[in-house]
């Protein structure tokens, strides 16, 4: 999903009704992630009392609060603060799907709209922002002169700009996506045909375990792609990019997904005869 300046919008959709949507983001993870199968018995968190779930997220704002201050950088180089926000946040997202309450006293940043929705101010609490996700989608190789020109009045020279070309052009998050996302897809798929073979329906928890399988390599692979970006950077390179795209004005809305429909457009994708062909020729920069 695009994450502009001033973006309304859900950080995580966690299912597609369209094909090629599905096949976008199978194609999110850069190839050096490893690849993982799905993992059947890796069941997605969920939210188990709301004051639990409060005060990991009051423990996750305060962690972040602290690398942000101490050294920016880290937001991106922290895989366990990464995974720790994509964990919270899932949660949060999954009792918004199923039209849990929050809570008495709300969650710093993510304030209840009134529709079952929530407003998410990322300006003041950019503990909430998929920093990575941002990043990764506004330098591809087709945005990247929009925000030159910011980074060169931050303080990129000439051959940091040649750097962040070259990367951008070599190392398309998208295309270089698919190696680590394709086995989850596929194993997933054979979960699928084993319940079928079984005449058994498929259980809701494996197609959520899915989703949340498939969306965190995603979300890893954003933040690899960012930082192997870095490390061709100086340190003060790297805080520039860093914090350029952390400051921007970016408010969004976390909006119920229904759920029961999602997982019958997955379930009915999955069976598609051609789906496992479909997703190798995507992994292989293959048109369908």
């Amino acid at each position: 999903m695009h994450v502009p300046s001033n973006c309304h919008g859900r950080q995580h959709h966690r299912w597609r009704p369209a094909l090629a949507m599905l096949m976008l983001a199978l194609a999110a993870v850069t190839g050096s992630a490893h690849a993982a199968d799905f993992d059947e018995k890796l069941k997605a968190p969920t939210m188990k009392d709301p004051a639990e779930l409060r005060s990991q997220a009051q423990e996750y704002s305060a962690r972040f609060a602290a690398i942000r201050e101490a050294a920016p950088e880290k937001i991106i180089k922290d895989s366990a603060l990464a995974r720790e926000q994509f964990d919270v946040t899932w949660k949060i997202q999954r009792a918004i799907d199923e039209h849990k309450p929050l809570g008495e006293g709300a969650i710093s940043g993510i304030t209840e709209a009134g529709d079952g929705s929530y407003a998410i101010d990322m300006s003041g609490h950019p503990e909430w922002h998929d920093l990575a996700q941002t990043i990764t989608v506004l330098l591809t190789h087709e945005n990247l002169e929009i925000w030159i020109p910011a980074l060169v009045a931050r303080g990129f020279r000439p051959e940091d700009v040649a750097v962040l070309r070259d990367y951008a052009t070599a190392s398309d998050p998208v295309s270089a996506s698919a190696a680590a996302t394709m086995p989850i897809a596929l194993g997933f798929s054979r979960v699928v045909r084993k319940y079928d073979k079984l005449k058994r329906p498929v259980p809701d928890a494996a197609v959520h375990s899915f989703w949340y399988q498939r969306a965190r390599a995603a979300s890893e692979s954003n933040r690899l792609w960012v930082d192997t970006l870095m490390k061709r950077l100086d340190a003060q390179r790297g805080r520039i990019l860093v914090s350029s795209f952390l400051e921007l004005n970016q408010k969004a809305y976390w909006i119920p997904e229904n759920v029961s429909a999602g997982i019958a457009a997955q379930l009915a994708l999955v069976r598609q005869p051609d789906f496992e062909s479909l997703v190798i020729a995507e992994a292989k920069g293959v048109a369908p």
